[in-house]
């Protein structure tokens, strides 16, 4: 199973913070580190979460810094310039916000024609509504948005049985508390588990809403080596590298 761990929006603004948490997930077991580029006041009327947008050269210093690492530089785009700062940067994947499934198809159109593998979060759209179609470079990953997700949520519920190769979703974005849910979805074949990543769970505020339903270092690594310990078992549908 591949780990993602989604660093925005829990780095307060702060390049360094931003670094620090890819050192920690890197070292705690996560496969790509990924950021979300956005104009917030354009995307959400206000600029209360201003503080929170990443430039392109803070997007370019932090990719320097995930190649130096080791570690996969990943990012959600929320606006066609911003698409092109990737591919100025030369990402390898693409990562598509279930808003930006929802709300903006002709980005998401954009995306796809850069013909790379593209992973699209479910989490606006119903249930087995696959607006993309499918091809090799298309992953749907089952979602709830909702920040955080409660274990006996509805719509968590309907997390499919059977995901990963020859299955509709591929893997699973998850906003719960702890890593139950992201168990169930590795039981369930899940090839990938995206999950935001905080290095302080308790720094939860009104515009950093994803921290309680984040992975920190110490539960990052109990997931990773569980999961490790699961296929030595040989339970569930993917292997961990």
């Amino acid at each position: 199973m591949e780990i993602i761990v989604d660093l925005c929006n829990q780095h307060h603004g702060s390049l360094l913070e931003l670094k620090r948490m890819a050192l920690n997930a890197f070292a705690s077991g996560a496969d790509t580190v990924k950021v979300q580029l956005m104009d917030s006041e354009k995307l959400f009327g206000n600029a209360d979460k201003k503080y929170r947008d990443i430039s392109f050269e803070e997007a370019k210093e932090f990719k320097a810094f995930c190649d130096l690492l080791g570690v996969e530089f990943m990012a959600s785009v929320f606006d066609e310039e911003r698409l092109e700062w990737l591919k100025e940067l030369g990402v390898k994947r693409h990562k598509i916000a279930g808003r930006v499934a929802k709300e903006n198809p002709l980005l998401c159109e954009k995306i796809l024609e850069d013909n790379k593998q593209t992973f699209i979060s479910t989490g606006m759209l119903k249930k087995n509504e696959f607006p993309y179609g499918f091809d090799e470079n298309i992953k749907y990953l089952f979602c709830v948005s909702k920040y955080p997700t409660p274990l006996f949520d509805e719509d968590l519920k309907k997390m499919p049985h059977k995901m990963g190769k020859s299955r509709y979703y591929w893997g699973y974005s998850d906003h719960t508390i702890g890593i139950a849910a992201p168990l169930k979805a590795y039981m369930s074949g899940a090839q990938v588990l995206e999950k935001h990543f905080s290095n302080n769970p308790n720094a939860q505020s009104r515009f950093e809403g994803a921290h309680l339903c984040s992975f920190d270092e110490k539960s990052l690594k109990a997931f990773k080596d569980l999961i490790k310990e699961l296929n030595i078992m040989k339970v569930g549908g993917c292997h961990v590298a």
